[in-house]
């Protein structure tokens, strides 16, 4: 289950950095292309193309998102997890041999505790997690940085008076160069998943808990919420372009993303199964599965559609072994969970939310997430919670 290859987890030298840096210069922006998911060649592309809330000069367009983002845990996790090196990382580094030069620059915990890119040939983390680690890089000559705000060819022109053609092209554009935006429920789910599911097998076998409690509806509700786009004054309960170009409503979005969560967590936990080693691990991973086959076939029964029981049906095929490690398990799970990733796509083309009233009595039982720090540091001044 190792992301990384064993070279790198230990610090880059220049020449080398400056070799990866031309090699996937090309490949990424010249060719437009995204190598595979999870791949080393994927992570280097990552940091190449990443530039940062700072260079990226976010702020100057979505000032009220990074007042939100700056008091959230995201943005203090680099702080906490990789900089202070308290008691807790300190168990990590010394189970993973990890050097302490690498811990900040390329290691495993700097990969979800912060934001990894390249400066001056080498790789640093720019701070905790920002908006790149969940709406994908944005940099290089192809990035999606410029074209996602550039309403006209030829002109400067506010938004609203951008041509409906102009607009299916730009979006069509970022897109393709590996914006993650918010009506990409799939993509922005398993963005969230890749770390709140922990995707190597030596940090759980350390002892690190191989998931988070993490609910992608109750989560994305709560503190890290930042849909400031159409009133600078207003975080609205549901990103409020997406609000006003769709006509859609809140509780329709949110039905989505409970059943989409739900299909991603069981996704990534299979394939996790499919990629560990560990046998020690297979019971926890078993049990994570489970869990999420649960809550598929609790939608299912409240909200019932074809491709829900496909999955189910699927997944349920595979319960008798599925805390018994065999030969196959690598092609077997990994099988399925293709399959279910096929399924979730064709699952949001289908549907808008109208129809899956039925997870509502389910839905009412989701409050949104803060963190302790953010409620120990903003409820009492009545500031961002509910």
């Amino acid at each position: 289950m190792r992301i990384l290859d064993e070279s790198l987890h230990h610090p880059f030298r220049s020449l080398t950095i400056v070799l990866i840096y031309v090699m996937l210069f090309s490949v990424v922006c010249d060719a437009q292309t995204l190598p595979t998911e999870n791949s080393e060649e994927s992570m280097l592309a990552e940091w190449v193309r990443t530039i940062g809330v700072s260079r990226g000069d976010c702020k100057k367009c979505h000032p009220s998102e990074v007042a939100a983002w700056m008091k959230s845990t995201h943005f203090r996790s680099a702080d906490l997890r990789l900089f202070a090196k308290d008691a807790n990382t300190q168990k990590y580094v010394a189970a993973l041999n990890i050097d302490h030069q690498e811990l900040a620059t390329t290691s495993v915990c700097a990969s979800c505790h912060g934001t990894q890119a390249i400066r001056r040939d080498q790789v640093v983390v720019l701070g905790g997690i920002s908006c790149e680690k969940c709406h994908g890089p944005a940099g290089g000559e192809n990035g999606w940085l410029n074209r996602h705000q550039s309403y006209d060819a030829d002109r400067v022109i506010p938004r609203t008076l951008e041509t409906a053609e102009h607009r299916a092209e730009r979006l069509k554009e970022c897109n393709k160069a590996g914006m993650i935006r918010s009506d990409n429920l799939y993509d922005l789910a398993k963005a969230c998943y890749r770390c709140h599911l922990v995707n190597n097998e030596d940090l759980v076998a350390a002892g690190h808990r191989l998931a988070s409690a993490f609910d992608f509806v109750s989560w994305s509700d709560g503190e890290v919420r930042h849909n400031f786009f159409m009133n600078r004054d207003v975080n609205a309960d549901a990103p409020s372009l997406w609000l006003e170009t769709t006509g859609n409503s809140v509780q329709n979005r949110r039905r989505l993303k409970f059943v989409v969560g739900a299909l991603v967590q069981l996704e990534m936990g299979l394939r996790a199964r499919a990629a560990t080693t560990n046998p020690v691990l297979v019971p926890q991973i078993g049990g994570m599965i489970a869990a999420a086959n649960g809550k598929v076939s609790q939608i299912s029964g409240v909200a019932p559609t074809a491709d829900l029981a496909e999955v189910t049906s699927a997944v349920n095929s595979l319960m008798a072994t599925l805390f018994v490690p065999l030969p196959d398990d690598a092609q077997k799970y990994s099988l399925v969970a293709d399959d279910i990733s096929k399924v979730t796509k064709q699952f949001l083309k289908d549907h808008d939310g109208s129809e899956l009233s039925g997870v509502d009595a389910l839905l009412v039982l989701l409050q949104p997430h803060y963190s302790q720090h953010f409620i120990d540091r903003y409820r009492s001044a009545g500031d961002g919670v509910k």
